[in-house]
């Protein structure tokens, strides 16, 4: 496969590699795929599919839109394969019908319409061309109640003078944690933490990187915060006050999600 592997929910057989078309929209396939194999209305509008992996949103209306990938595939202007956010059972139908490899739960921000992508519609895997991937492990890092936010350096080479986490990345050998212990320890002189939580990989692109993130929250009885030069600034803030800082891409979203997913 390519250079960044992504592991997503694998729905219907087969392997398929392709130039992604992007489409940010709910598609009922009955209606707005056209014979042509054109996706016929909202933003995608007049967007070609033929031998390519199409990613969108996912699936809605009648239950016989399964039967339009079927007549696509028997004309030969079928898709090569389908990645869905959140996969519905009619577009699941159809795609193993027809013989095209599918997954899911992967989000529609990582792929940049044109990227060749293959698909592993069996693993769930999937994979950008010429994407390099790198590991990164951050910590929200909890002090009674508060949580710590820092402010990115301004010679930072990733999305300077924004705030985040303790992050870092996953060097070889190096669990999650073992990393952000030792990026709590570097970037704020915080030797003691407990760990509360750890997520599921998210996935942040940034032009030609995919950075996967391993999101966890750890609690420490200190709110002293000796920074290094990576971050100009820290503060401790109440979660509800999140959205009033300028935060790094999914910051706020993998928060609530982690906390969600911790009770």
């Amino acid at each position: 496969m390519g250079d960044s592997v992504i592991k997503g929910r694998g729905l219907s057989p087969g392997k398929a590699t392709a130039e992604v078309a992007v489409c940010d929209q709910l598609i009922s396939p009955l209606g707005e795929i056209s014979r042509e194999g054109f996706i016929t209305s909202g933003p995608c509008e007049n967007t070609g599919i033929t031998g390519k992996i199409l990613a969108f949103k996912g699936g809605r209306g009648s239950t016989v839109g399964s039967y339009t990938f079927l007549e696509l595939k028997s004309r030969n202007i079928a898709p090569a394969g389908l990645i869905n956010e959140a996969a519905e059972q009619m577009v699941v139908t159809g795609a193993i019908i027809s013989d095209i490899p599918m997954v899911d739960r992967v989000p529609l921000d990582i792929f940049s319409n044109g990227d060749r992508i293959s698909i592993d519609g069996t693993s769930g895997e999937l994979s950008i061309s010429n994407v390099t991937e790198k590991k990164v492990a951050t910590v929200y890092l909890v002090h009674d109640g508060k949580l710590l936010l820092l402010k990115r350096s301004e010679s930072s080479t990733s999305y300077p003078g924004q705030y985040s986490g303790i992050s870092g990345y996953i060097e070889e050998g190096e669990t999650p944690e073992e990393t952000a212990r030792r990026e709590m320890i570097e970037e704020c002189g915080i030797y003691e933490a407990s760990l509360k939580h750890l997520g599921r990989e998210i996935y942040v692109r940034s032009d030609g990187i995919l950075y996967e993130i391993t999101p966890m929250i750890m609690e420490t009885k200190s709110n002293e915060v000796k920074l290094n030069e990576e971050n100009s600034n820290y503060v401790w803030v109440d979660s509800e006050k999140l959205q009033t800082y300028a935060t790094v891409p999914k910051f706020k979203q993998t928060f609530e999600l982690l906390i969600a997913s911790s009770q």
